[in-house]
């Protein structure tokens, strides 16, 4: 049984569609939209492209370390799911994965009031999908709350397409329940074995997922 309690709510979600140039998600009505993580990739600043693309030049297990951090971010959000919804963790796991969700265990027991995880969204209006990890209240606030992993510390000016994506989330669930979320929390767990909170306004971040939008469309007609 969940230590969390949980709201019902109540609406159809989108279906995940891999393709070869991002993820993709299919509505109840058959549209097909990109992801928020899709739209933020191809709309990324000339600088910061650049930047990645010296790291992967420069460091010889780039991939490695890539495909690494994919699966161990990806069984840190399962244990989390998986604790959130009282679910017995059944598949073996990697340690750093279960070192990454241990770390964040004191900001999960902020959390309550649990309207969804892992929840397929989707925006008729921006023509955009993606899956939220958790829509609950933290700290008694009803907020878009997503968990990282990574392998330093970061900083808030790093987080910025992470606040957008929040926002992205926000305006889906607004659209889709008639819900109005305000906050976004990100949950950050470190290899330094650091835990950082970033808590931030969606009203903050909205003329810069419209302009990302702007600029994502017009990139793709």
């Amino acid at each position: 049984m969940s230590l969390f309690n949980h709201i019902q709510i109540d609406f159809q979600q989108a279906e995940l569609i891999e393709k070869e140039n991002g993820h993709y998600y299919q509505t109840p009505k058959g549209d097909v939209f990109p992801s928020i993580t899709t739209m933020l990739k191809k709309t990324m600043s000339a600088e910061k492209q650049q930047g990645l693309q010296s790291w992967k030049e420069q460091e010889t297990a780039a991939e490695h370390i890539t495909r690494e951090s994919s699966l161990i971010g990806t069984q840190t959000h399962k244990l989390i799911e998986n604790h959130l919804n009282g679910v017995t963790q059944t598949d073996e796991v990697r340690l750093l994965s279960v070192a990454h969700f241990n770390n964040l265990i004191p900001f999960l027991q902020k959390i309550n009031d649990i309207h969804g995880t892992e929840l397929r969204l989707y925006s008729n209006e921006m023509k955009l999908a993606g899956t939220s990890d958790c829509i609950a209240k933290y700290d008694g606030e009803l907020s878009i709350i997503d968990y990282k992993t990574k392998r330093s510390n970061q900083q808030e000016e790093w987080m910025t397409d992470h606040f957008i994506q929040g926002t992205a989330y926000s305006e889906m669930f607004r659209e889709l329940t008639g819900i109005e979320v305000k906050q976004v929390v990100i949950l950050v767990s470190s290899e330094k074995n650091t835990r950082m909170e970033f808590v931030k306004s969606t009203e903050d971040y909205k003329d810069l997922l419209s302009q990302r939008l702007n600029q994502f469309y017009e990139i793709i007609e």
